[in-house]
């Protein structure tokens, strides 16, 4: 369930990127959010799941690289509270999905290069046909041109 919530903020928050004009301020959104952030088991009146600030905190952690450990901490406290599950287990839970996700991006990236390698090669490959025919195509007027010449003169 809280995998499904965290990746469900994950595609929320992409779309928004995405919709967002480039250049403005959603990197910096994570910083400000960790600035505010409270112990959320403590807090009586969260009872939704911050799934903004959730999908902010994973968007900024694939971008650099690494999930440290204070938003481990911060995201097994979301999930705890959410799923029923102890902090260790939540926090468990939210270092496999990151891991999953990871993989998922490194195998999701191999493709599309894969797809880029696959597709600069049929290009390059169509490039020269188109070539040779056009060679072909030049050879095949300059005769036709000779012979029709001669045919005119005699």
């Amino acid at each position: 369930q809280a995998g499904s919530a965290i990746a469900a903020g994950v595609a929320t928050s992409a779309a928004a990127a995405s919709a967002a004009p480039e250049g403005e301020a959603a990197p910096m959104a994570y910083f400000v959010d960790s600035l505010f952030r409270s112990d959320v088991n403590a807090s009586a009146g969260a009872a939704t799941l911050p799934a903004a600030e959730v999908s902010r905190i994973v968007m900024n952690t694939i971008r650099t690289g690494a999930l440290p450990a204070e938003d481990i901490k911060y995201l097994g406290q979301v999930v705890a509270r959410h799923t029923g599950l102890t902090q260790a287990d939540a926090e468990k839970r939210v270092s496999d999905t990151y891991t999953r996700m990871q993989t998922k991006q490194r195998e999701t990236e191999a493709a599309v290069k894969d797809a880029a390698d696959k597709a600069r090669k049929a290009s390059a490959y169509a490039a020269l046909w188109l070539f040779i025919s056009l060679l072909i195509g030049a050879f095949c007027a300059s005769l036709g041109a000779t012979y029709g010449g001669r045919r005119r003169d005699a």
